[in-house]
């Protein structure tokens, strides 16, 4: 008698399980739906990854609850083989008949990835984003231009660029994705934004602050001139620790009267990359060259990241006012003029 209790008990459990397991994952099934307050996560499927290490992955960034389970429904549901390669934008416990529905379906979901390197410029980023979305050159032009709607914003009223600069240099410079019919208008405003919040991380301080707050406690009279002079910053030396000794340099000429001399600048009007430029070419005459003239140059001359940024915001105290790139990739540093002469002749002749 008890054998026959105890073997009623095991079954009434057993029916149990299996009565909570099938409402349970029938719920993840078809019915469970996130909610709206939870941020979507990007997940990507890379060509030729398997269903199930797919199902793993999910499992790990928690956007289901059991591969195990969602393999079962894939299975049955005969969808286990034509998921899709790409980068999906999903919420965490979404059901699993809308995941597979995207997974296979691929079309909401779908986005593009676009990097743009730290220094480069309006011209290359805009080759960088209509070679990858269905943007012309006249709607880049209108919105990257002296004119761009984005002079009406809030924040570049904030950072007093002048109306006779374009965008150059306030796009910054990182990896991101859009949909692929992103317009020149979702692009530029993203991107600007991110400038807008990378100058603030590198104030160093959390939270939004006005133009008056950030540049108090360095040499300048806007952002605008903070981010002309990262940009300077970026396009001289490559490591962070160059970059904020550099910005010192620049920080005491510019205190001084002393031009910046930055062939950087001078590569910006003529189009060329050279580390040393020609005398010809240190003899035009325009406000970009800052061998001529003794101050910074209208606007930025590149896309500035992070750690030019930071290097102008908080410029190293020395006493150098010269500095030279040996072949290998050196930064050599001089505090006088004459110093500067016999480094040259040791590291470059």
């Amino acid at each position: 008698m008890k054998k026959i209790f105890a073997s009623l008990i095991a079954v009434a459990i057993l029916i149990a399980i299996v009565f909570i397991t099938i409402t349970t994952q029938s719920y993840r099934f078809w019915i469970q739906d996130p909610s709206s307050e939870i941020d979507p996560v990007l997940f990507e499927i890379e060509q030729g990854t398997s269903f199930s290490a797919a199902a793993d992955a999910l499992e790990e960034q928690g956007l289901i609850a059991s591969d195990f389970w969602f393999t079962v429904y894939a299975k049955l549901d005969g969808s286990a083989g034509s998921i899709r390669a790409g980068v999906y934008q999903l919420q965490p416990k979404i059901s699993y008949a809308n995941l597979i529905d995207m997974m296979t379906e691929y079309t909401a979901g779908a986005d593009i990835s676009m990097t743009i390197p730290e220094g480069y410029s309006l011209d290359q980023i805009g080759e960088v984003v209509m070679s990858k979305f269905e943007i012309t050159q006249e709607d880049w032009d209108y919105w990257i231009g002296v004119s761009s709607p984005l002079e009406q914003s809030s924040d570049f009223i904030r950072v007093n660029k002048p109306d006779s600069v374009d965008l150059e240099g306030y796009l910054f410079p990182d990896t991101y994705r859009f949909y692929p019919d992103a317009t020149a208008e979702d692009i530029v405003t993203t991107m600007a934004d991110e400038m807008v919040a990378n100058v603030v991380k590198s104030y160093g301080v959390e939270g939004y602050h006005s133009a008056e707050q950030i540049y108090s406690d360095v040499s300048f009279d806007t952002i605008h001139e903070l981010i002309t002079l990262a940009s300077v910053i970026e396009k001289e030396v490559p490591t962070s620790d160059d970059m904020k000794i550099v910005s010192g340099i620049f920080q005491n000429r510019l205190n001084t009267g002393m031009a910046l001399q930055s062939c950087a600048t001078v590569n910006y009007i003529t189009g060329n990359d050279d580390p040393a430029v020609s005398a010809e070419d240190l003899g035009i005459d325009s406000p970009y060259n800052t061998y001529m003239y003794a101050s910074l140059p209208p606007g930025p001359i590149a896309s500035p990241g992070f750690a030019a940024l930071e290097a102008a915001m908080h410029p190293a105290s020395t006493n150098y006012y010269y500095f030279l790139a040996t072949p290998d990739g050196e930064t050599i540093y001089a505090t006088t003029f004459e110093e500067h002469v016999a480094n040259k002749n040791r590291y470059l002749y």
